[in-house]
């Protein structure tokens, strides 16, 4: 057995289309107790991302295309390919010199994992450490390398005693030992692949390397993709321009991928079979924009959206924008809305950034994130847009960051407060809370034994508001399911919400030894508040969202 040159690979988790309901993503970053493999795998289906035959991906992770483009450009197409992980052992052999994986999250350590997983194992480690095994036992026949990138490539370094401090330059030597991880690569590799992988092959790679922010300045230098990507999704900017502190994009230059450009890429998917573009954006309100107010450049975003119209797209979706971008182009977000042709039958999903409520912390750690607007108005930016998005039938996955380590007990009010008067109100949409995580000051972490009782009220708060949606919109999000997984489904997602809040009123009845009054999921209980929300009217119904 000859064995391709290069295999390119990523771990179960991220090979699926998700029923193109970017909600099922998140089932990836759950316990594996919660939704057994086959609950999981009728959820998140993966039958449809490779060829049989030969274990080719048919479909891949859009990090995985650019570095596919990269190498064949150097090396050729018959030194490349991208394999299933189910079908890894038919693309390794002799020849083989180094196989590559993309990873989002390999050890199931990022915000989101530790937040919805509560110190169980997740899905997406379990993939990974499955995965990495098989390699290994390959490795003691054909002896090749094995480099790890991707977003979630740090959680692979060597740490302190503490969880999250990083040792540079080291891989955890269980995992060298136990799994067989010789390299690890952090940063933009689209451009340096070729040399990263000649370097791997030859032994004279390091076994960490760490890319420059921003080593890529122009578009052109970054390839691009020459086969289709999962959920149909193309890049149409990197970077953010908001300036977030806590936030990874901030750590890179915007940089708007022309029209033309993008238009390509998506003809791409479109040809493959998909009738939809998904847009990965770190802000979408901000593409086109150079304007230090942030106002929203609607002619470019229109510009891009005609020029995906053109390739064959009936829907194009994008996967962050920003309050403050849509209360300040509402006219555009409506634009966007017919062009998707959405209506109370057909809601598409989108990732906004909540993360607190409170002016002070929102100017100290995101002052660009509400521009045109300014901090004091936060709450209204908030309410504004999603009442916006709602009016139009977008969907919002709102973000909420718990345990920020300089946030005041009234500062957390304000942002329980936010979310109940907008649960209250009726808002559809769901609220993410993730658990603060600082990577370089370990102490400032915060995890579910340090969390107050205020912060188990936001936590709280939030999921109660989730089982409600989940409940409502779960008969119509499994419209495309068969009529046993339909109810398997349904039953399943009133059953995990009535354990769900049951687990978590336990939990804190055994921290705190008593259960409070707005934990009593039997009635609504609010706190009033003097900065209620006026009742607003949102249409009902509707699939949240068409990837």
């Amino acid at each position: 057995m000859s064995g391709k040159r290069f295999v390119l690979t990523a771990d179960r988790s991220q090979m699926s289309n998700f029923r193109f309901n970017f909600l099922f993503g998140f089932l990836s970053s759950g316990p594996v107790k919660i939704s057994p493999e086959p609950i999981y795998s009728m959820i998140c289906p993966t039958d449809d991302t490779y060829d049989h035959e030969t274990g080719r991906m048919t479909v891949a992770p859009l990090g995985l295309r650019r570095v596919q483009s990269a190498l064949e450009i150097a090396y050729g197409e018959g030194d490349v390919v991208a394999q299933h992980p189910y079908e890894i052992e038919r693309a390794i052999g002799e020849d083989t010199e180094v196989v590559g994986l993309t990873e989002m999250s390999p050890l199931g350590m990022g915000p989101v994992d530790t937040a919805i997983s509560w110190m169980n194992t997740p899905w997406n480690r379990t993939w990974f450490i499955r995965l990495m095994k098989r390699l290994k036992a390959l490795k003691q026949r054909y002896d090749f390398k094995v480099v790890v990138g991707g977003p979630g490539s740090w959680q692979l370094l060597e740490r302190g005693e503490d969880s999250f401090s990083i040792i540079n330059g080291t891989i955890q030597r269980r995992l060298k030992e136990e799994l067989g991880v010789d390299h690890v690569v952090e940063g933009e590799a689209d451009k340096v692949a070729p040399e990263i992988f000649q370097k791997v092959a030859s032994g004279a790679a390091p076994e960490v390397m760490r890319l420059l922010t921003n080593s890529i300045l122009s578009i052109d230098d970054i390839p691009e993709i020459r086969y289709p990507t999962l959920t149909s999704v193309v890049e149409c900017m990197r970077g953010c321009g908001r300036g977030c502190e806590f936030c990874a994009p901030n750590l890179r230059t915007k940089r708007d991928f022309p029209p033309e450009r993008v238009a390509r890429e998506a003809g791409v998917n479109i040809r493959h079979g998909y009738d939809a573009v998904w847009l990965q954006s770190e802000e979408l309100t901000l593409y086109g924009c150079h304007n230090k107010d942030k106002w929203p450049n609607e002619e470019a975003i229109l510009e891009l959206y005609a020029a995906l119209k053109q390739t064959g797209a009936r829907k194009i979706g994008a996967t962050h924008w920003t309050f403050a971008g849509v209360r300040a182009a509402p006219k555009m977000i409506e634009a966007l809305s017919k062009i998707n042709g959405l209506d109370r039958g057909e809601w598409m999903g989108v990732q906004p950034g909540l993360e607190y409520a409170s002016p002070r912390m929102v100017k100290k750690y995101m002052p660009y994130k509400v521009k045109p607007f300014t901090p004091e108005e936060y709450p209204e930016t908030v309410r504004e847009g999603i009442r916006t998005m709602n009016r139009y039938h977008y969907y919002p996955a709102s973000t909420l960051i718990v345990g920020a380590p300089d946030e005041e007990p009234d500062e957390v009010q304000m942002t329980i407060d936010l979310v109940e008067a907008l649960s209250r109100e009726g808002v559809h949409g769901i609220f993410a809370p993730l658990l603060y995580v600082d990577y370089y000051r370990p102490e400032q972490t915060m995890d579910y034994d340090k969390m107050t009782e205020k912060h188990w009220r936001l936590y709280y708060v939030c999921w109660k508001h989730n089982v409600k949606e989940f409940k409502e919109k779960i008969w119509i999000a499994t419209q495309s399911f068969g009529p046993v997984q339909r109810i398997v489904s349904v039953m399943g997602t009133y059953a995990i919400g009535w354990y769900l809040l049951g687990f978590l009123k336990s939990q804190f009845r055994q921290r705190f030894g008593y259960v409070p009054d707005w934990m009593d999921s039997s009635s609504e209980v609010w706190s009033p508040r003097t900065h209620e929300l006026p009742p607003m009217t949102v249409k009902t119904g509707g699939n949240p969202p068409p990837v």
